[in-house]
């Protein structure tokens, strides 16, 4: 399937699901949607960071600091998390859930649920990057991530949702699948 004819599972502002769209339909700035994030853990305090391509439509070639996506139509956020880490990463990793938030800015609205995980290249072997997605990853601490020393630009969501684990601002939600 093309990411054009992705279906998009809409919700409302309790992340109730309220429909589904065409992703080439979806007005990014008004719509409600679910997303995962990873935080891939090296070590203790530190994160892979991947660079997105250049012909990506929400922040091209900035640096996602979380791997995850969009959630699809019939597709829970576990579900999501686990295809989108294989996807783009090329590895599979066991995903501790973290909690959920809502955010929103310009061009996007998410109700997102974040997962850590712990990569080691000698137990679970190299990446293989999504070439279509991701340009190059690096090994970065949280703190030099936050201080941001090097003026680098980070997807808004994904910053958001490092703040929300760091500060331990994530939610609980039974009811969310």
């Amino acid at each position: 399937m093309s990411e054009t004819d992705e279906i998009i599972t809409l919700v409302d502002r309790q992340n109730q699901v309220i429909g589904d769209i065409p992703r080439r339909l979806m007005n990014f700035q008004q719509d409600i949607h679910r997303v995962t994030f990873i935080l891939v853990f090296t070590k203790q305090d530190t994160l892979l960071v991947q660079k997105r391509t250049d012909t990506k439509a929400f922040c091209p070639g900035y640096f996602g600091i979380t791997t995850g996506g969009v959630v699809a139509k019939d597709e829970s956020y576990d579900l999501c998390a686990s295809r989108e880490l294989e996807e783009e990463l090329g590895v599979e990793l066991t995903l501790a859930p973290q909690g959920m938030f809502f955010t929103e800015g310009e061009g996007f609205r998410i109700w997102g649920k974040v997962y850590t995980c712990q990569y080691d290249e000698a137990l679970h072997g190299p990446l293989h990057l999504q070439a279509k997605e991701v340009s190059e990853v690096r090994e970065m601490r949280i703190q030099d991530i936050l201080e941001n020393p090097h003026n680098l630009l980070f997807t808004p969501d994904s910053y958001d949702a490092l703040l929300h684990y760091v500060e331990d601002k994530l939610q609980e939600y039974s009811n969310v699948p």
